[in-house]
């Protein structure tokens, strides 16, 4: 049954709102230290994915899911967020119609993504395995284009708007939890944490 607090649910909503056919966010691997490592990374957040879907009985949105992973050592081999910011602003140009065959709307996949460097990559990979992790200390950066709203006054002082493009967010809760926070305007202003924070959902 559908409920408002359905994360599922609202994932599928969102998708109709839109008219488009995919969700998730584009995530840039900016470490290659080790192959094995990343695929480590990647099939734990995928395991809390699905975790997370099945609790709310919408397995079937993993078929909508696309990670799109940008990976380039040229291009993103220990580049910052704000490299990636810049870089994403690029290719969400003409990213939505190209993928979606439409405008990007009030798409979280064209507002956001997903900077994981090798700080970020140990916070998750040196835990214990899922789902023992499950309150462990694992985070991704997660980057936003357009900071609608700004932040709280009291992260405003001696920071470039640029530095404040970027946080530190919880990774065993990053689909769908934070993809559907992040869907209000507004949120980032509410859900901001200057790192080496880490905002927990």
């Amino acid at each position: 049954m559908e409920t408002e607090s359905n994360k599922a649910d609202k994932l599928e909503r969102q998708l109709q709102e839109d008219n488009h056919k995919t969700w998730g966010w584009v995530i840039y691997r900016c470490t290659y230290s080790s192959d094995k490592d990343w695929m480590d990374f990647m099939s734990r957040l995928n395991f809390h994915i699905q975790e997370s879907l099945k609790l709310h009985n919408g397995l079937d949105m993993m078929e909508s899911l696309d990670h799109h992973v940008l990976e380039d050592r040229a291009l993103f081999e220990a580049a910052n967020p704000i490299t990636v910011c810049e870089h994403f602003r690029q290719w969400v140009q003409d990213a939505p119609q190209r993928e979606q065959g439409g405008p990007a709307m009030r798409s979280q996949w064209y507002n956001f993504c997903v900077h994981v460097d090798e700080e970020a990559l140990q916070s998750v990979i040196s835990g214990p395995p899922p789902p023992t992790d499950l309150l462990g200390t694992g985070y991704v950066n997660l980057v936003c284009l357009e900071m609608l709203g700004g932040v709280r006054a009291e992260f405003e002082s001696g920071h470039m708007e640029l530095d404040r493009c970027w946080m530190r967010v919880t990774y065993q809760h990053l689909m769908p939890t934070w993809y559907n926070l992040f869907r209000t305007q507004g949120s980032w202003s509410t859900e901001y944490r200057e790192p080496p924070q880490v905002a927990t959902s």
